[in-house]
């Protein structure tokens, strides 16, 4: 019997540390998961110096200019002019402009792009969990969403999204997602694909989770929801208009117009 105790407890022990090293792992074990490694994006080998993000702006041509601190997260970010440009940004130009938001609710950071020849995109990056009700007020997600991921994401849980995407006369003429991580948990695509409209976002949120997952599973067309959702914002950025954006190896090429101002909250 002591035997079996003891082959018992040594059985029970390595399965408690295997659960406790796979949620380190998996990035819900803030300390081990920076033993781990599993705190810190995904390495996409993407590297940007001063000089792309010097160029990156000079393409773009968008002026920056800035806020009242007192502004509300709504109005926090603002567009305005239009300026024609045709310009392809390499993967490091572009990293460099997503590692440099002068927007006091923009919640991403360690961010990489890998712009890929099959005409995909890869993004890894963390998230600052605690700018994300700012950023959902500022950007239309309903409040339920908002407070929904405040309560069940990790702290600053780290991300990596793959997919193919393009755009015509301001329109995704092509969207398919390929894969999303958080943390170190790969997602199924159908849930990503799952968060799209405001009005399906706010429904299923302000419910409990098991409802929301059922109110999901009801929508079929959730793809589409999506993408009429991203053109419906792209549609909301004033002088934003791409007549072509696609993805080749190391670059984003646009033709189109861009705003000639982008003012945001410091």
């Amino acid at each position: 019997m002591k035997l079996l105790l003891k082959l018992f407890g040594g059985c029970f022990t390595l399965v408690v540390v295997f659960v406790v090293l796979a949620l380190g792992y998996f990035g819900l074990i803030p300390g081990l998961s920076s033993v781990l490694g599993a705190d810190k994006p995904r390495d996409l080998g993407i590297r940007y110096t001063e000089a792309d993000r010097t160029s990156a702006r000079a393409k773009s041509q968008i002026v920056y200019a800035t806020l009242p601190e007192s502004t509300p997260p709504e109005q926090s970010r603002v567009f305005s002019g239009s300026r024609p440009v045709s310009a392809t940004f390499s993967s490091a130009e572009i990293t460099s402009l997503l590692n440099n938001r002068p927007w006091r609710y923009y919640p991403y950071k360690n961010m990489q792009i890998k712009f890929n020849g099959d005409g995909s995109a890869e993004v890894s990056g963390m998230l600052d969990k605690s700018k994300v009700p700012g950023y959902c007020a500022a950007i239309g997600i309903p409040k339920e969403a908002a407070n929904f991921a405040m309560k069940f994401l990790p702290p600053n849980p780290v991300f990596y999204v793959k997919g193919r995407a393009a755009l015509t006369n301001n329109k995704l003429s092509l969207f398919e997602p390929e894969a999303f991580e958080l943390g170190r948990i790969p997602m199924p695509v159908s849930a990503f694909l799952a968060l799209s409209g405001p009005k399906l976002v706010s429904s299923a949120f302000a419910a409990s989770s098991d409802d929301m997952l059922t109110e999901l599973s009801k929508v079929s067309n959730k793809k589409a929801l999506i993408m009429n959702y991203i053109n419906s914002r792209m549609a909301s950025f004033e002088g934003f208009f791409a007549k072509s954006a696609y993805f080749a190896e190391d670059k984003l090429v646009f033709d189109g117009t861009l705003s000639k101002q982008e003012a945001t909250v410091p």
